[in-house]
């Protein structure tokens, strides 16, 4: 594929503050009390788990956008397998580990710990209730471990497609996750087919990640600059709201999918004032929390009445939301930042061609 470099100031952190609106999203979704809400407003938060679909998505665009020429031999394959394991896995063991304490039938089950502490506890069929073991939202993260084993083999391969068919991909892409209704679909999720039970779950979510990965070649090659414009990313993101309120069955959930991918590209390319406003400093830093926040979510709920117990129950359920991001703020700073530079520093460096 013929591509262009990345405009000039393309660090997309107007998508890293994206990361935490759908952290938020799916926070609410956990722990949000919509009893007595009205309809419309209950019906956007419990829609809140869609928000997955958008992590998927923006996860093959980052990586895309990211490591676009650098996976040609097995040094950068190599580079970036330390990468992504400093990337997502101090956290991850530092959530298992505040979940821990409060976790029932770990010694009972060492296959399924094993499973967890490896990453592979979603690979099962969609039914599969493994997923949800020990850290429920680690689910997600197993999904994402299979996206990074196939990420150095689909990049390739899609890198040498022509803008023509790139875009005849994404059509392809978006439909069968619509059709499949993919972004409602999660260990327990509904299934639009039934030979889609016994398939791994990984392999099923496939096509979203694969989305963002064409839509991240699309821009590379310019082919998204018609969207530049403040009204494409207005218009996106009241498209995907109107679709968050207005699902009530997973079904429908991928109008809901189609909005988060045209959210991604016209905020990606967006030189305006929306992309000024997701890059101030700190909601840049609030998204590189997302993560923490988003796997640290239950383990900390749990702990809130245990520590907040009797009458001060009412507290904890009070402080929960805003004691997470703090939180999640404090575990970036304090531990992944310094893991991932310390992991990332392990990797040797490629030596220099001797010269005659």
């Amino acid at each position: 594929m013929d591509s262009k470099p990345s405009p000039p100031g393309s660090n997309l952190t107007q998508l890293t503050s994206l990361r935490f609106f759908a952290a938020v999203y799916v926070l609410a979704y956990h722990s949000a009390n919509i009893n007595g809400a009205p309809h419309l407003i209950a019906n956007f938060v419990k829609n809140g788990y869609l928000g997955v679909s958008f992590f998927f998505l923006l996860s093959g665009f980052i990586l895309t956008h990211s490591y676009f020429g650098k996976m040609s031999d097995w040094h950068e394959v190599r580079r970036f397998a330390i990468a992504r394991f400093a990337r997502i896995y101090p956290v991850y063991l530092l959530a298992l580990a505040v979940a821990l304490p409060l976790a029932k039938g770990l010694f009972d089950y060492p296959l399924a710990s094993l499973a967890t502490l490896g990453l592979i506890q979603a690979w099962g069929a969609p039914a599969s209730l493994l997923a949800f073991f020990w850290n429920p939202a680690g689910w997600t993260l197993s999904v994402e471990f299979f996206f990074y084993l196939m990420f150095p083999l689909l990049l390739p391969l899609l890198s040498r497609l022509t803008t023509a068919a790139l875009w005849a991909g994404l059509a392809a892409a978006v439909s069968i996750f619509a059709v499949m209704c993919l972004p409602g679909l999660g260990p327990t999720g509904y299934l639009a087919f039934s030979w889609m039970a016994p398939m791994p779950l990984p392999l099923l979510r496939l096509p979203e990640f694969i989305t963002g990965i064409i839509c991240a070649l699309l821009f590379r090659a310019g082919s998204l600059d018609r969207f530049r414009g403040d009204l494409a990313a207005i218009l996106a993101g009241a498209f995907t709201v109107v679709a968050l309120v207005a699902t009530s069955t997973a079904t429908i959930a991928s109008f809901a999918g189609i909005g988060f991918v045209a959210l991604i590209v016209t905020c990606a390319v967006n030189q305006g004032m929306v992309r000024r406003v997701l890059s101030h400093k700190p909601l840049v830093l609030l998204g590189n929390a997302s993560y923490a926040l988003y796997i640290l979510q239950i383990p900390v709920r749990k702990w809130m009445p245990v520590i907040f117990t009797g009458e001060w129950e009412w507290i904890g359920r009070l402080l929960y939301q805003p004691l997470l991001v703090i939180i999640s703020v404090a575990v970036f700073i304090l531990l992944e930042e310094p893991a991932r530079r310390f992991l990332r520093g392990s990797i040797p460096k490629r030596a220099s061609p001797s010269i005659a």
